[in-house]
């Protein structure tokens, strides 16, 4: 039998408006801490989720108040198609854009 062809574990390749269901947000700091940040559906809406997190830490800092675990990288994880989370996108710089998956790294 043979298998259809995957994208990095992903039935097709990812794209900023696709429909990744019930994929999950996570703000990772340098240290190796993570935290769960939201629930998204598309790439383009974690990048303005994290721009949106990032910015509110940002601000709490600001005003010398508990801003929880600083961020250096958001990582988005969605389900692939042997139903195992994978990860879709890298967020390393919140403010610009995030960096999908490359089946060939």
């Amino acid at each position: 039998m043979a298998h259809a062809a995957t994208h990095n574990g992903f039935s097709i390749p990812l794209q900023p408006d696709t429909d990744l269901g019930l994929a999950m947000l996570i703000a990772e700091s340098e240290d190796g801490q993570h935290e769960p940040v939201a629930v998204v559906g598309t790439i383009s809406e974690a990048q303005e989720v994290a721009d949106s997190d990032f910015r509110d830490r940002m601000r709490r800092l600001e005003r010398d108040e508990d801003a929880g675990l600083r961020p250096t990288t958001y990582k988005l994880w969605a389900r692939g198609v042997d139903g195992a989370y994978r990860l879709a996108c890298e967020i390393t710089d919140p403010l610009n854009a995030c960096e999908i998956s490359d089946p060939l790294k």
